[in-house]
């Protein structure tokens, strides 16, 4: 019973994740774009002021290989999990781009980090101006 309250603490919530087409298409036309090394990032103010969601594209133009694909996703996952309590109430799209490096999730959370908070003041100045 323990093991599985401490395994739940460990999740990321539904609310987190972005699952609905238009949540996307919204994200895809209203959004900015960072380029990192490892991913790309797409931005576009949260409806739900709440928390940041996540939601990712990774199509079979990153890797042929469906275990790639896969992998890419848990890593890019579990690294939004892990900052999420320090980025901006954004809703973002990450698309991994580095086809020949394997993933890292400190790698990919470190550049997640930097490409939220450049995002967030590039929307920031969107709304000002």
């Amino acid at each position: 019973m323990e093991k599985d309250a401490k395994a739940a603490n460990r999740r990321l919530p539904r609310a987190c994740q972005m699952r609905r087409k238009k949540d996307y298409s919204r994200v895809y036309a209203h959004g900015v774009r960072a380029r990192g090394h490892l991913i790309l990032v797409i931005a576009a103010p949260s409806d739900n002021p709440l928390t940041a969601r996540m939601g990712l594209s990774v199509g079979r133009k990153f890797n042929k290989s469906a275990v790639m694909r896969n992998r890419a996703r848990r890593v890019m996952r579990e690294a939004f999990r892990l900052e999420r309590s320090r980025l901006a109430q954004l809703d973002l799209i990450l698309i991994p781009i580095a086809r020949d490096k394997p993933l890292k999730t400190a790698a990919v959370a470190a550049e997640l980090r930097r490409l939220v908070k450049k995002l967030s003041k590039r929307l920031d100045a969107q709304r000002t101006a």
